[in-house]
Parts: C-alpha cells; structure tokens; sequence
C-alpha cells in the first residue's frame, strides 16, 4: 500500500517540477539559509511547540534536501532509493498509528521552513494533514514598512497565541482583538 502511495506523491511531485520549470520558477523548495542571514537566525526566539498549518510549511532550513522534493512537498526521489523507502515506512507508521513527533521548523514572515522532518512533511501533506506539530523557533525580518503587517501579526501571536490567521492589513489583527472585546496588549 505504501509503495502506492509513494508513486502517487512522486507523480505530484514530478508534475509540480514540470510546471515550474514551463513556468519559469525555481523547482526546488527555498533555502531558509539563503534568505536570512546566520545572525538573524541565532536572534530567533524559541516559541515551543505549537501545531503549525502545513499549508504554510513553504520550504527548508538548510540545502540538504532541496533535490529530493518539488516545491508542493512531494519526493522526486526514484521508487528504488533509500529515500523511497524511508517514505514508504514512515507512511505505513502514519496510517497504522499516525505521526506524533514534532518537526523542528524556522517561522520566518509566517511561513515555516523545516530542519528536520521534512519526509514528515511530505508525508502528512500528501495526507492532506491540515497541521503538523513542531517546534518552532521565529525568526525576525528587519523592521520596514514592507514588514509592517508581519509585526502587527507577531503583536497579535504574543497575545492570542494564534498562528493560523494571516490579514493583508496591519490593522485588521487589532480590529479582531477589538472585535473579541479585548485590549491590544490583553492575552
């Protein structure tokens, strides 16, 4: 059943590198590493962990496993590799008794980027998991006006510990705060 499945994921997987490659966009995850510098990264703030949307689950951590999937997740990796393998068990574990340990991922501009777990990952988003559990650790951009709106969500996390909401405007997360009868600053 799980080497089905894996030809399922890779089908995906190849089908999404085909179209970002006609389409002129990288057909591999982003690299965490390649975005923020090693001190934004030691800056970061460890938040625990939380489950977090694999919607939002965008990239890795490091280049380490960039070839072996699409952008969506899904492997690239040939039916025969050791990867492929590894997939399949942890697919089997997940059906017979599902997958409980968290990921560790970096939220950066609230996206997440994994450095380890990343056939976990793949796994669940094949499953169409709507979250995973992780420990995260956030990671800080500059202070900007185009990083306005990622500040006003990082205000409204601290209070309400809410990560799954995403507003266009900076303003909107305290009209909801205000909307629920509570103060900016009020958990």
């Amino acid at each position: 059943m799980a080497e089905q499945y894996y030809k399922e994921a890779t089908k995906l997987g190849q089908r999404e590198y085909r179209a970002c490659v006609a389409g002129g966009r990288s057909a591999c995850l982003p690299v965490l590493d390649d975005i923020v510098t090693p001190e934004q990264v030691l800056k970061g703030s460890d938040l625990g962990i939380e489950q977090i949307p694999t919607e939002w689950i965008v990239g890795t951590k490091t280049r380490g496993r960039v070839n072996t999937f699409a952008p969506n997740f899904m492997p690239v990796a040939p039916e025969s590799s050791e990867f492929a393998q590894k997939w399949e068990r942890l697919c089997e574990a997940h059906l017979s008794e599902g997958i409980r340990d968290p990921i560790k991922a970096y939220e950066y501009m609230h996206r997440y980027y994994v450095e380890e777990g990343n056939k976990r990952v793949s796994v669940l988003k094949f499953f169409d998991a709507p979250s995973i559990p992780a420990h995260v650790i956030r990671v800080l951009p500059e202070r900007s006006p185009e990083t306005e709106n990622y500040y006003a969500y990082v205000a409204f996390y601290k209070c309400s510990r809410v990560n799954f909401l995403e507003f266009t405007h900076a303003e909107s997360y305290g009209a909801l705060q205000q909307a629920l009868g509570k103060q900016p600053d009020e958990t």
